[in-house]
């Protein structure tokens, strides 16, 4: 047997399937930068979403799309739709390791290892559970000694698994996020041309948030409120605020009755966000609650100096005064302060954006993280 034809026999007897509820913003994000980097000779990945399949993900990678919107396609009646379709896909496919994303994924992940249908069972904790209810606890805890290994993006999350699941500690490991890294390689057209669509000037100082505003929990209304402040003091500044949802509206609103709605730019959801970073003078995220934000990895990597709460994992992220400024949470003035403070200092900007980005490349980039998941197969796997 040839070389080539022992790699694929390894990777088809080690076939992963990922099942997720919703597969976008930063969670979409973190599964299509660990898919691009897995190890195709060693593992095998396939993906099962039951919900918004908004992700880019790789074109070698099966995906099984569940999503089904209809008027019956609600609780009990959606679980239990969705639990089936699992159930086939599982059945299909015959994994190595079964792999859940967010509540609903998770336990029916438990209930089929429970029927033995599949050998392991590996879950993600992208949270800290901001959003389970005190009965969905309940059902982790009884269900608890099912899971394999439990991964937590970071050690603000593993604290709270630890404390609301009853897991054993020996199970519960923390890999962080991780995001791509390529050289700088500025696009002077394509950065025109984005300015040009937004509104911006070239002397314009861009202070930016990507997030999603559907969640209460990222604290965007404190970032509208934090906009009249940080104006009054640099008048050539703009904010954009980055993300879709039907809360845009509200804050749309929010901006008009503080007057600044000319100096605040909605984009929506974009795809290419990529290519609003090298626009930004400071990236912020006025988070109420974080796992580990996507969003301050990937304004590290292209060198912009952060502004966040310090909530979750963004202080395991962000090192306050070198790599950015940590600000209490629900606090505006405090916020307006940290961002007027690095607008007034371009060699401190330059200094934290470069500190940052060093950062992210020795403890957060994909492929590191990516080697971390593969060792963590390989240990539940018994290699």
């Amino acid at each position: 047997m040839g070389v080539a034809e022992l790699d694929a026999d390894v990777a088809l007897s080690r076939k992963i399937l990922i099942a997720i509820s919703t597969c976008g913003g930063g969670t979409g994000s973190h599964l299509g930068h660990l898919l691009e980097a897995l190890d195709r000779t060693l593992w095998e990945p396939v993906v099962h979403c039951d919900g918004h399949l908004q992700a880019r993900l790789p074109g070698d990678v099966r995906v099984f799309d569940r999503t089904r919107k209809t008027l019956l396609d609600r609780y009990p009646l959606a679980q239990i739709r969705q639990y089936r379709a699992l159930r086939r896909t599982v059945r299909s496919v015959q994994p190595r390791i079964l792999h859940t994303y967010f509540f609903w994924p998770i336990l029916y992940g438990r209930l089929l290892k429970r029927a033995g249908l599949v050998p392991c069972l590996i879950e993600n904790r992208e949270d800290e559970g901001f959003n389970w209810s005190t009965w969905e606890y309940r059902l982790l805890q009884l269900t608890s000694t099912l899971p394999d290994r439990i991964i937590c993006v970071s050690e603000s999350v593993r604290d709270i698994v630890l404390k609301r699941e009853g897991i054993d500690a020996e199970k519960v490991e923390t890999i962080p996020n991780g995001v791509p890294f390529q050289p700088f390689e500025g696009d002077p057209n394509s950065d025109r041309e984005m300015s040009e669509e937004l509104g911006l000037e070239p002397h314009n100082e861009v202070v930016g948030m990507v997030a999603n505003l559907n969640r209460t929990i990222k604290g965007v209304r404190y970032f509208i409120e934090a906009v009249p402040a940080i104006a009054a003091a640099r008048p050539r500044a703009r904010f954009l605020v980055v993300g879709g949802g039907k809360d845009r509206s509200r804050f749309e609103a929010l901006a008009e009755r503080l007057g600044v709605a000319d100096r605040v730019r909605f984009t929506g959801f974009r795809s290419d966000v990529h290519r609003l970073y090298p626009l930004m003078d400071v990236s912020t995220l006025t988070s109420l609650s974080e796992g580990l934000s996507i969003t301050i990895l990937e304004s590290m990597s292209h060198g912009i100096p952060v502004v966040a709460t310090r909530v979750g994992g963004n202080p395991e992220i962000v090192i306050d005064g070198e790599t950015g400024v940590l600000v209490p949470p629900k606090d505006p003035g405090a916020f307006a302060r940290a961002v007027i403070g690095l607008l007034e200092n371009p060699q401190e900007r330059y200094r934290m954006g470069m500190a940052g980005r060093a950062r992210a490349e020795r403890a957060f980039s994909q492929k590191r993280v990516a080697r971390r998941y593969e060792a963590l197969y390989d240990e539940v796997l018994g290699a």
